[in-house]
């Protein structure tokens, strides 16, 4: 279950280091306020999903939890690799430097953090419900995100002039490890 709550929070911040690359290709700064505020809302929202996965643990018979954590692992997996092909041009390219600044401030950390923290939602919900310890996701979750996003930003500095890593990578890598996962709990 330790490894499977390291791969479900890996899948859940992946993304970060694929934003924090295109901050860093585009001279963009996080401000470390901004870091402790994207921190705190993915701390909350993985809280909160997990909190919610295991209150339906309750009701439900662990058997089927399980099976209904890896087919949502499952879909959510298909879904963030089919999603990644329609969406090139997504609106995170913006990145929620709404001000064109170069600078994350604290107010473009709150929007950017609920967008990250929503894959979370659905991840730590799932899980709760294959047995993950809920206390162990969210704050792996958080570390995870932090730690991708600053050293995306310092990568993607060195890569400026090199080449761009794509960010349809990190979601193909996000959507296999959930559908892998996913598939485990369901066998």
């Amino acid at each position: 279950m330790f490894i499977n709550c390291i791969l479900l929070s890996i899948s859940s911040s992946i993304d970060s280091l694929g934003i924090g690359i295109t901050y860093g290709i585009k001279n963009t700064k996080i401000s470390l306020l901004s870091k402790i505020i994207l921190l705190c809302i993915s701390l909350f929202v993985s809280f909160i999903s997990v909190s919610f996965g295991n209150f339906l643990t309750f009701i439900l018979s662990e058997t089927f939890t399980n099976l209904i954590g890896g087919f949502i692992l499952f879909l959510i997996g298909v879904f963030v690799i089919v999603k990644s092909f329609f969406d090139t041009n997504s609106t995170n390219n913006n990145y929620y430097d709404f001000n064109h600044s170069n600078l994350i401030d604290p107010k473009e950390a709150i929007f950017l953090g609920l967008a990250l923290s929503l894959d979370s939602f659905g991840i730590g919900v799932s899980s709760s419900l294959i047995g993950s310890n809920s206390l162990l996701f969210p704050l792996l979750v958080s570390i995870f995100q932090f730690i991708f996003l600053s050293f995306g930003v310092k990568l993607g500095k060195k890569i400026n002039k090199l080449s761009k890593i794509s960010d349809f990578i990190w979601t193909l890598i996000s959507g296999i490890l959930l559908i892998c996962i996913g598939l485990i709990r369901l066998l």
